[in-house]
């Protein structure tokens, strides 16, 4: 965050200064953050207090204030009116240049929060308009499904059927994603509080994805435990979707896909493995809108969100690429095994 405001803005985390556009940080700040124990200490302190104004131990005016979740701080400047210690006028005589009201301190503020309420006001219209019509889409692809299975139902499991099925199932997880990116802050958020069994999960994707792996003359082998976690059945089956999507897209044609489900020392495995000849760098490709083939569709975003999903659930997710091969390796805290 590079400082809008007139004054000085420090950073307590990093104990960085940005100067403000009117008035520089003062040189005995700039020199002596990150080496003055003193000052290490007063913005520790301030991490862990209220907002509030303070003065630092060397007599400079401090006034701590949150933005965007995270903590920041009006330092260095002599304001007025004042504290009144002998080291702050000690500080103000120093440097005179340094002094401005505490009015012209709370504007730095006052201008934080408003922008932090547009921003709430912006997310919260979206919240409102987006989910609606996510709703409606759903209504209507499920009227889909629901026909195809009492079709089935009557005439039987034909080819045409499944597929038509399968692609309902398809458009369900693709509204899953476009929902997620949406609303990631609240995605991320939806409460742990179900279980899901990984393998259960896992062949329901095979099913889902079976037609447009065949497509590709390509296979899908579901293998391992069923291992339970704690997790979230509206956003933890993203995961696996996602994996087994990009090893479709990406894999070699004629290959066979592998998924298997694993525990290993109190933790849950899912680990999705494919051939594949394209490059992945295996940091990279959990960057949001990162992409390692342009004849490929897609715009990057599948592999970022299931590493925000698998966050979200206390867990690790990684790219583990050999020659002609690529792991996809998740590990999730275990619940037990059934």
């Amino acid at each position: 965050m590079k400082s809008p405001s007139l004054v000085p803005l420090t950073d307590p985390n990093s104990l960085e200064i940005h100067d403000g556009l009117s008035v520089p940080a003062p040189t005995f700040c700039r020199e002596g953050i990150k080496s003055r124990g003193a000052c290490r200490d007063h913005y520790a302190a301030l991490m862990q207090s209220p907002d509030r104004w303070s003065e630092c131990p060397y007599g400079f005016t401090t006034r701590s204030f949150t933005f965007d979740g995270k903590k920041w701080a009006v330092s260095g400047v002599i304001g007025f009116p004042r504290f009144g210690s002998e080291a702050e006028r000690q500080m103000a005589k120093k440097f005179p240049d340094s002094r401005v009201s505490r009015d012209t301190i709370e504007s730095t503020v006052s201008v934080s929060r408003e922008l932090e309420r547009v921003k709430s006001d912006v997310v919260a219209e979206g919240a409102k308009i987006l989910p609606q019509a996510f709703h409606e889409l759903r209504k209507l692809n499920g009227a889909v499904i629901q026909h195809a299975e009492r079709a089935m139902t009557d005439q039987g499991e034909t080819r045409n059927l499944l597929s038509i099925k399968s692609a309902a199932e398809l458009m369900r997880n693709n509204f899953d994603i476009l929902e997620a990116l949406s609303n990631i802050e609240g995605m991320k958020s939806l409460p742990v509080d179900s279980t899901v069994n990984l393998f259960d999960l896992a062949f329901k994707m095979k099913r889902v994805y079976q037609e447009r792996a065949l497509a590709r003359k390509m296979g899908i082998q579901v293998n391992g435990v069923r291992a339970i976690i704690q997790g979230s059945q509206k956003s933890f089956p993203l995961v696996p979707a996602v994996l087994l999507e990009n090893a479709i897209k990406y894999g070699t044609i004629g290959e066979t896909i592998h998924i298997d489900i694993t525990a290993e020392g109190g933790r849950a495995v899912l680990v999705v493995e494919n051939h594949s000849n394209r490059p992945i760098d295996p940091v990279r490709c959990f960057e949001r809108g990162v992409r390692f083939s342009n004849d490929v569709e897609g715009g990057g975003f599948g592999l970022f969100l299931a590493r925000e999903v698998v966050i979200a659930h206390r867990g690790t997710i990684r790219c583990a690429p050999s020659t002609g091969r690529v792991k996809m390796i998740v590990e999730i805290p275990l619940v037990t095994i059934i």
